[in-house]
């Protein structure tokens, strides 16, 4: 029977779980990530629409920016560790973890478009999306050691809008928002087993409705620096369903639960950067605040509201920082085709202490090296921009030795006992094309 109620909840709620945004860890396109993953303060270039929209309100033209994106994780094996014990299963057995998730292929569309005859302002959209779908779903194994920032966190659609407006020759500010959803569901059921008379029926009723997280922006020009600070909401949205259902003929039980999660969490974020232009050679400076104590991992919790149904055991209390995230990079113009671009950046992870309690979320700070290379061209008069960009996330080792005792408090092993390293690295790599009309 439990078995009955689990494929059920899965069926009925895993197809809207989600994450936060691909840009937040990889960069918005090629030429962003190329210097660390920030701000390249072009006017012309609309992927700035993510980092600092602002700059966008001194551009007069059309631009438009495409890009393909790909995305792989490398986790060291976890050998002879506990995967079971009395809080999930009769028995307490050893096992291996591998961590394996499937490669990302995503794509990104910027435009930012210039509003009125007398240049009123610049409408900025950002539009991040896997290739083939909407989005990716998977909460992780709830109870195994899980690389929650990276297994789903980035497999979803993230739009950006902005209005831009140049205040001066030298100061321009914007107002816009990130969209996301709510999302709520009931679900009736009527399950008929193996003999019965009749066949099971059920009945559902869900509701998604748009939700915005503001962002807002401001720029200024001095002769050789630009200086930028942005402002972004915290963008949380939660999933709520109620089930309710029977199983009879031949009755056994009738069950009413409640599931909640926290289905992508975007944290409150604030930057502060700026670039000096120095010859052929431009260098960019910036640092992200982010606040995460809105944050929660991706697991479906199911409460008893009535029936026969056990809840969810809650055995994990993660706790969270705020993060600090320092970028450096360059660009240089070898020729007036040819740029290249270096950086480096640093991640702190929002998970605070040594996992050696209960619970299965894992992460570590991470050192992040970037590269990139652009071509210009000119067809009609216009400039026509291919890049390509390369990032390698190097994690932090950490070693994890779980504390004594079963989750639940009684004597034993907790899940993950026998120790394992937090060690792995990402490599994420982009290609596009940038017009400007």
């Amino acid at each position: 029977m439990k078995k009955i109620i689990t494929l059920l909840l899965f069926l009925s709620l895993f197809s809207n779980l989600a994450l936060a945004s691909y840009p937040e860890f990889f960069g918005a396109s090629y030429s962003t990530s190329s210097i660390g993953n920030q701000s390249t303060l072009d006017s012309n270039d609309p992927s700035n629409n993510y980092y600092t929209p602002a700059i966008l309100g001194f551009s007069d033209r059309v631009n438009i920016l495409m890009q393909a994106t790909s995305t792989a994780t490398t986790f060291d094996k976890m050998t002879n560790i506990t995967v079971t014990n009395s809080t999930n299963s009769s028995s307490t057995t050893t096992g291996n973890v591998d961590n394996n998730y499937t490669k990302f292929y995503g794509s990104g569309l910027h435009f930012s478009l210039p509003i009125g005859f007398q240049h009123l302002g610049t409408l900025g959209i950002s539009l991040f999306l896997p290739i083939g779908n909407l989005m990716e779903t998977n909460s992780g194994n709830p109870f195994l050691p899980e690389y929650v920032m990276y297994h789903s966190r980035y497999r979803r659609t993230s739009i950006y809008l902005n209005f831009a407006r140049k205040w001066s020759d030298d100061l321009a500010w914007s107002i816009g928002g990130i969209v996301g959803f709510q999302a709520s569901a009931d679900v009736k059921t009527n399950l008929s087993l193996n003999g019965a008379a009749y066949g099971s029926w059920g009945q559902a009723r869900s509701k998604i409705a748009p939700s915005l997280g503001l962002i807002t922006s401001i720029v200024k020009k001095f002769d050789q620096v630009k200086l930028y600070f942005t402002y972004q909401q915290e963008m949380k949205s939660n999933l709520h369903a109620g089930v309710t259902g029977e199983i009879n003929n031949p009755s056994l039980a009738l069950f009413e639960s409640g599931i909640d999660s926290v289905i992508f969490y975007d944290p409150h974020t604030f930057r502060l950067g700026g670039s000096l232009q120095n010859g052929s050679t431009e260098f960019f400076a910036g640092a992200e605040y982010l606040i995460w104590s809105g944050y929660k991992p991706p697991t479906i919790y199911i409460t008893k509201t009535g029936g026969v149904i056990v809840p969810s055991s809650n055995y994990e209390h993660i706790k969270v920082r705020n993060t600090i995230n320092p970028r450096l990079g360059m660009k240089i113009n070898m020729t007036d085709r040819w740029s290249v671009g270096a950086g480096v950046a640093y991640r702190m992870t929002p998970l605070d202490g040594d996992f050696s309690g209960s619970g299965n979320s894992i992460d570590s700070n991470t050192t992040i090296f970037t590269t990139g290379l652009q071509y210009r061209i000119v067809i009609w008069s216009k400039d026509v921009n291919l890049g390509t960009s390369l990032e390698y996330h190097k994690l932090q080792s950490k070693y994890v030795t779980k504390s004594t005792g079963q989750e639940d408090g009684s004597a034993g092993l907790k899940i993950g006992s026998g120790g394992y390293q937090i060690a792995g690295h990402i490599i994420a790599a982009s290609f596009g094309i940038k017009f400007n009309f």
